[in-house]
């Protein structure tokens, strides 16, 4: 099931630290750092997807908010924000 199946609302998270490139400049993408994500206030009608250098922060992460909120539709992209540009 995907997520406009769901009926969700698509929230797209930038995990990299401002000074990593290449930058995504598209508007409907969230600037948030790996260091603050875990207090990121995260709706439950949203789902998420973390985009970072190659995914392997974003995986991290996503494990560890479904970890402290099991409630939260999150995911991590696979190749990261070259994948995302692409």
């Amino acid at each position: 099931m995907t997520w406009k199946n769901q009926g969700s609302r698509l929230g797209v998270i930038d995990i990299r630290e401002f000074y990593e490139t290449p930058e995504i400049t598209n508007s409907e993408v969230e600037k948030v750092p790996f260091g603050e994500i875990l207090e990121y206030k995260f709706i439950k009608e949203v789902t998420y997807i973390l985009i970072c250098a190659s995914g392997n922060r974003a995986t991290a992460a996503v494990m560890e908010i479904t970890r402290h909120n099991p409630q939260v539709n999150i995911y991590a992209l696979d190749g990261g924000a070259e994948a995302y540009l692409s």
